[in-house]
């Protein structure tokens, strides 16, 4: 019996529609599988290529950071006649020129990016330099390459601009150093080539650190940063052997170097393997900071979800085969299913960029502040409404800096992911104040900084004054939820979103003289005018008398000096204030150096700690409390010394005595002459210490040795008035009846009685 034909074409078309629901489904998945790819390739590369380009602006950052630094200490250097002597003075005055390098050797030691200064002087054929104390000719001199920049000095150069060198050491022992130097020409006259310059050369590694520090972050080997010039030389690098080394021949570099753009990223073959090479430039100097990031250190994850998608794909067309039948009556389901995981992907893939979104808002507008990009409108109105940015950054805005109060305490007491946690925290008792009357956003500047731009429609002054209720408000309620003290800084109205950096930069200068207003103040723009413009000449003879007082151990006195200083610097610029309190401290250490050196290591080390933290002292109760426990204990250790001195002299003293006692001559008079001293202030200081005079110590020493005698020998009373430094027989009568409280002949009966007893 035959099978029906309708059967039989219901069973064929039954087949076609399985195998076609299969081929469907697994086609499905599989052209899924491959968008979710390339959609994770692309934004993996994207991501990579932007946190290679932050961690690029890091290093651009402290790039300038050091070059500003470096500026600031070359200014420093130029101040007083320490330089123009080396420069200028003969060889004749020796004193003054060696106070002259110990100076600015002093400045050199007390800064920790600076790697040694040469003074060059072609006229006096003179140069020193700070690595060792020494002068030279300029033929000796270990440096040629120094020299030979300030011969071949013209118009066209720049003091601004690093020149990166390998300079070798005083000697065959010191190890080449890796430097950036700046050169500073003294010129006569703007047509001629100078002949005198300062040369000041900083630390390479003070950068190569930072970029060795990154590259560990990164915790994948191959992974590369790399700075060079514009020529493709090394400038820094993790790796110190690759410093100075030209690479301009490597694909990557040319590239990089033939390119216009300020910054991008790029695919490259090196070695064999895949990179994303990112760069960025630096206008002064004419520097390329670049990352070789390897395909592997983000692909892995990739490739290893790709595997498994093709896997899981040839799995289920072979279920699909063996089980159609059973898949086939439920059609519907299969779809459910991969519609359902298509969903949650979308939806997990959504949480992740919407995790990220904050984060990328507060890199975005922390760079725009710090100036490190700039952007069109276009891209304004486009990166506004793609991480969701509050306030028109085409509008009027202020700007208010918040800083945490006790902020080392702050770094002791709460690890990385607690103080992330923390500044969120803050940062959203700010929004939340703030948005309730204004547009506004928060961005963390890292370290202790909040910044808060805000966007208020108020007129000028209705703005200032909400603004500082504003502010109490937040600074009560992180008080009272989160237990923190902040210091806050209002800006001037922002007219122009390119004044940004400008403004930031001005706001956080201002926020520095929380040294004088104290924790959980409120500075705002009018404090400038409580600023002297000119800085304030350094009160020496009231400094002079605050050393005299220590000298004489009168405390108090100097901690009176001390706030009289302190009062005349209040109201002068940040930078005098500093420099008032370390030239303050100089002077002590000049003073004391041989009490910090000698009797108290403590101190020199309370010398070293303030000249490297001055600039992490947050108010100026912290520097007085500095001040005055170093005052207490140099009071202290001078004491010790009076004391341990008066102890020495008196026992010198008493040796002279007990080997003198027999000298008829001997005195007051004969210790004073012999130990070259005044007579009055050695009595005074023996009773002082033994609570009896010399004579009456002579007298006991020499009463002592007739006891012995009288006991032990068979001697006449002259006899022992010979051996005991007596001529006076009477006189001794009289005293040794007062000493021993019965006359000598009775003595001797006394002790004629005990023996024959005995």
């Amino acid at each position: 019996m035959g099978v029906p034909i309708k059967s039989f074409k219901q069973t064929n078309l039954y087949i076609k529609m399985l195998l076609t629901f299969t081929a469907t489904v697994t086609l499905l998945i599989l052209g899924l599988s491959a968008l979710l790819y390339h959609n994770y390739v692309r934004a993996s590369l994207a991501n990579e290529s932007r946190k290679d380009t932050s961690i690029l602006y890091q290093i651009s950052y402290s790039m300038n950071y050091m070059d500003s630094l470096a500026q600031k200490f070359m200014s420093s250097a130029i101040v007083g006649p320490h330089v123009s002597n080396l420069l200028y003075n003969p060889n004749g005055d020796k004193m003054l020129l060696n106070n002259a390098l110990r100076n600015l050797d002093q400045l050199v030691v007390t800064t920790d990016y600076v790697h040694s200064v040469y003074t060059i002087s072609i006229p006096l054929d003179r140069i020193t330099s700070t690595e060792n104390g020494g002068y030279y000719s300029l033929k000796q001199f270990y440096d040629q390459d120094a020299v030979n920049l300030l011969r071949n000095w013209d118009t066209q150069s720049s003091t601004t601009t690093p020149i990166a060198r390998k300079i070798p050491g005083p000697n065959s022992l010191t190890r080449v150093g890796n430097v950036y130097t700046y050169v500073l020409p003294y010129k006569t006259s703007f047509e001629k080539k100078p002949r005198e310059a300062v040369v000041v050369n900083i630390k390479a590694n003070v950068l190569r650190e930072l970029i060795a520090s990154l590259n560990i972050k990164t915790s994948v080997t191959g992974n590369d940063i790399v700075v060079i010039d514009s020529n493709g030389t090394v400038i820094n690098h993790a790796s110190e052997n690759m410093f100075l080394r030209n690479i301009r021949d490597e694909e990557d570099v040319r590239t990089v170097l033939a390119s216009e753009q300020a910054s991008g990223s790029f695919k490259s073959n090196i070695d064999g393997q895949s990179y994303n090479i990112t760069y960025v430039s630096s206008e002064t100097p004419k520097w390329k900071f670049i990352s070789r990031t390897s395909y592997k250190s983000f692909m892995s994850p990739l490739n290893a979800v790709k595997s498994s998608t093709i896997f899981t794909s040839l799995i289920v067309l072979l279920l699909g085969l063996l089980f159609s039948y059973i898949m086939s009556r439920s059609l519907y389901s299969p779809f459910r299913r991969l519609i359902e995981n298509v969903r949650l992907k979308n939806d997990e893939l959504e949480r992740k960029q919407r995790d990220q979104r904050q984060s990328l808002k507060n890199t975005w507008l922390k760079e725009l502040i710090l100036g490190i990009k700039d952007v069109i409108l276009k891209e304004l109105k486009s990166q506004k409404a793609e991480l969701g940015i509050n306030i028109d950054l085409n509008a009027p805005l202020r700007m208010i800096v918040f800083r945490i109060d006790h902020y080392p305490l702050f770094l002791d007491r709460y690890n990385e992911r607690e103080r992330t946690l923390l500044k969120y925290g803050i940062a959203n008792i700010i929004q939340a104040i703030t948005s309730a009357k204004c547009t506004s956003d928060v961005i963390d500047m890292d370290t202790d900084k909040l910044v808060l731009l805000l966007q208020c429609s108020e007129s000028d002054n209705e703005q200032e004054q909400g603004i500082i209720a504003m502010v109490q408000s937040i600074q009560h309620s992180v008080c009272e939820y989160l237990h923190f003290s902040l210091s806050v800084t209002i800006s001037e109205p922002i007219e122009s979103r390119d004044l940004l950096s400008e403004t930031y930069s001005d706001t956080l200068t201002l926020s520095l003289y929380r040294l004088t207003a104290g924790h959980g103040s409120i500075i705002t723009p009018a404090y400038r005018a409580g600023i002297s413009g000119s800085p304030l000449s350094f009160p020496e003879a009231k400094a002079r008398l605050l050393l005299d007082s220590l000298k004489l151990g009168h405390i108090e006195k100097a901690t009176r000096y001390y706030y009289e200083i302190v009062e005349s610097l209040k109201g002068t610029p940040y930078e005098t204030m500093l420099s008032s309190f370390m030239h303050l401290m100089f002077m002590i250490s000049s003073s004391f150096h041989s009490v910090a050196d000698n009797n108290n290591p403590r101190i020199s080390g309370v010398f070293r700690t303030f000249y490297s933290e001055i600039d992490s002292f947050e108010i100026i109760e912290e520097i007085n409390q500095t001040f005055e426990s170093l005052f207490a204990e140099i009071s202290s250790t001078i004491d010790v010394m009076k004391y341990n001195k008066r102890n020495n002299i008196t026992s010198r003293i008493k040796k002279m005595i007990e080997e003198q006692y027999q000298d008829k001559n001997l005195s007051l008079n004969i210790i004073a002459d012999e130990l070259q001293m005044s007579k009055v202030y050695l009595g005074r200081l023996f009773k002082e210490a033994t609570g009896k005079s010399v004579a009456e110590y002579i007298t006991d020493v020499r009463m002592t040795r007739v006891k012995e005698l009288l006991n032990k020998n068979n001697l006449t009373t002259k006899e022992i008035l010979e051996e005991c430094g007596w001529e006076d027989l009477n006189y001794f009568y009289t005293l040794f009846k007062k000493y021993f409280g019965v006359p000598l002949s009775h003595y001797k009966i006394s002790m004629k009685n005990d023996s024959e007893l005995g």
